[in-house]
């Protein structure tokens, strides 16, 4: 994500639609070229931002409008994958932050981050569209069609899809894509482990622990998968341990472990990362809540 001068999420609401209304009045004229730079840059100044703040609640409450207001932004331009990319990253990460208090809700906007991070990747390379509903037999011709650069839509295309999936569990037919998007995020790791503080390893730590051992579930390959995420962050990124209590923890019935990793995250700073601070802050709060659900699971 690029590193320029981000806006100041104290007021965001009111920050995001006076941007809104000064992009309004410069780009009156209609050029498709500066309107699409400019939300670009406005996505990723905003984006920033908001990582970088502590109060989840803050981000929250200002996401939605945001998110409304980069929808109405590309629609001159509704195959930019930069931005299509950058809105399904901002659906993912409010949908996540929703999830726990509101799971039916989650479910919709999750669908909404699937539909512009698929959508990103097909703007980037359209001979994908078909395999991406084809057949599963024909879904690795993928792999032919990506190349590095694509690193950041496959990832997000994978993360939506995935996060919507963990949302309908309870659908066959969505059960059913779950070898796609670890096919991709797969090609992901392959290709840079660290991208986003490992996050792929996260990813994949959360599949292999989410299953039990006799429907494909491998405990020891989701501990390999935490441990290096875990690793590649020097442990600053405090989602990483919540995840690996959350599922890996709790698969193999280890209430020592699920209680120390916790604790571990309670007690750390969470604005050691900058662009951490907001998803530290998001695993702190979850943290308190497992820790209340401990005898609930052992």
């Amino acid at each position: 994500m690029a590193r320029r001068a981000h806006w100041i999420v104290r007021n965001a609401l009111v920050s995001v639609y006076t941007v809104g209304v000064l992009i309004a009045g410069i780009l009156a004229g209609g050029c498709g070229y500066i309107r699409s730079a400019a939300t670009v840059g406005l996505i990723e100044d905003v984006s920033g931002a908001a990582l970088e703040n502590s109060d989840v609640d803050l981000v929250m409450q200002a996401l939605p409008t945001y998110l409304l207001l980069m929808e109405g932004l590309i629609r001159d331009n509704p195959r930019n994958p930069e931005s299509l990319r950058a809105i399904a990253e901002g659906y993912t990460a409010y949908a996540t932050l929703v999830e726990a208090d509101d799971p039916r809700r989650a479910a919709n906007i999750f669908a909404r981050a699937k539909h512009y991070g698929t959508a990103a990747l097909v703007a980037r390379r359209p001979a994908i569209e078909v395999l991406l509903s084809g057949p599963f037999s024909e879904f690795g011709d993928i792999d032919n069609h990506l190349r590095a650069s694509d690193l950041p839509y496959v990832f997000w295309a994978a993360s939506s899809w995935g996060a919507w999936i963990g949302a309908h569990t309870d659908s066959i037919a969505a059960l059913a894509d779950l070898p796609r998007v670890i096919h991709l995020m797969q090609w992901v790791l392959e290709h840079d482990e660290s991208f986003r503080n490992g996050d792929p390893h996260v990813f994949l730590g959360v599949y292999h622990a989410a299953l039990p051992p006799l429907l494909g579930g491998k405990p020891e390959q989701s501990l390999l998968h935490f441990e290096r995420a875990l690793e590649l962050t020097e442990g600053h990124d405090l989602m990483a341990r919540v995840q690996m209590a959350r599922f890996y923890a709790r698969q193999i019935f280890d209430r020592e472990l699920y209680v120390s990793l916790l604790k571990q995250v309670l007690a750390s700073p969470v604005d050691t990362v900058p662009e951490l601070t907001l998803q530290n802050s998001a695993a702190q709060r979850l943290a308190r809540t497992l820790l209340k659900e401990a005898d609930v699971y052992f």
